[in-house]
């Protein structure tokens, strides 16, 4: 199903306009975290190597996913209103996580194992030497916590040096460890009973994925008067091939931010709910 961008505005704008506005109409709210995205700074057309919080936010027509560009006005607004009335007042802060995943997620893990119950684990498009930059949800979860205790701390007082200060600030979240992005696919393959053997990947050059995503973009779109998009797309080609790293620096050193689980625990614990999931839903039963 292809989302509207009122969808995007209305749930990304809208919405965090809507927190805003409860959140000071409370009067009582100290702390408001924001979860933003890595793709704000990104176009995610080009390799983004060790991206730190430096770089700009990408404005159309550089940027032009709307999700992103609804969730780049969303950040700026809840950073606006930091400190909005004086050192008392609400402190804000904008986390910008890498691609999450674990258990329950839907958006990355979940389409991954969707195509590894296929069979098409094995496939994989252009070299694979391109490295990525996870986060497991749980570690997401600590980061969330430890930027609401920093700005918890801030509140009611004056404004910290930059080197130490959180309200008002964006950070990038990652797992502090990196990942060849088709590695990952097939790590997660083995984690839910399909593991693939080396002799048994399957490469796909880039050119040929992209052909073949244009030739399904245009079929499917033609066909569902453009209310779906194919599995593989000419962005999904590209995410896919490129490299994603994010420099995780100054959550470290300004939230004390690390992780608990790795890459690979995190793939296991969440291979193991998709496992579950599967069974219970066999049985007609929801995992919680």
């Amino acid at each position: 199903m292809v989302l509207q961008p009122s969808v995007f505005q209305n749930v990304n704008i809208n919405g965090a306009q809507n927190l805003i506005s409860a959140a000071f109409k409370v009067g009582t709210v100290q702390a408001f975290v924001n979860t933003s995205t890595s793709s704000v700074i990104h176009d995610n057309i080009s390799d983004l190597i060790d991206a730190d919080e430096d770089l700009p936010v990408l404005q159309y027509p550089v940027q032009k996913r709307i999700y992103t560009l609804t969730k780049a006005v969303a950040e700026a607004d809840i950073l606006a209103a930091n400190r909005k009335y004086g050192d008392s007042s609400m402190m804000t802060v904008s986390l910008r996580p890498a691609t999450a995943f674990g258990e329950r997620d839907t958006i990355c893990m979940g389409k991954i194992v969707d195509v590894c119950r296929q069979a098409k684990g094995k496939f994989q498009i252009g070299a694979g030497k391109n490295e990525y930059d996870f986060i497991y949800v749980g570690n997401l979860a600590k980061a969330h916590i430890l930027a609401a205790q920093a700005l918890l701390r801030a509140y009611g007082k004056p404004v910290p040096p930059l080197e130490t200060r959180v309200d008002g600030q964006t950070f990038n979240i990652t797992n502090n460890e990196r990942i060849l992005f088709w590695e990952f696919q097939r790590r997660i393959s083995a984690a839910i009973g399909f593991p693939i053997k080396d002799e048994d990947i399957k490469i796909i050059p880039k050119w040929l994925a992209l052909f073949i995503a244009v030739i399904g973009e245009y079929s499917i779109w033609i066909r569902s008067f453009g209310k779906r998009q194919p599995s593989v797309t000419r962005e999904s080609v590209r995410l896919t091939t490129i490299i994603r790293t994010l420099n995780g620096d100054k959550a470290k050193r300004v939230l004390g931010y690390d992780t608990k689980v790795s890459i690979l625990e995190g793939i296991e614990r969440g291979g193991k709910w998709f496992v579950e999931e599967a069974k219970q839903a066999e049985n007609g039963k929801k995992i919680n």
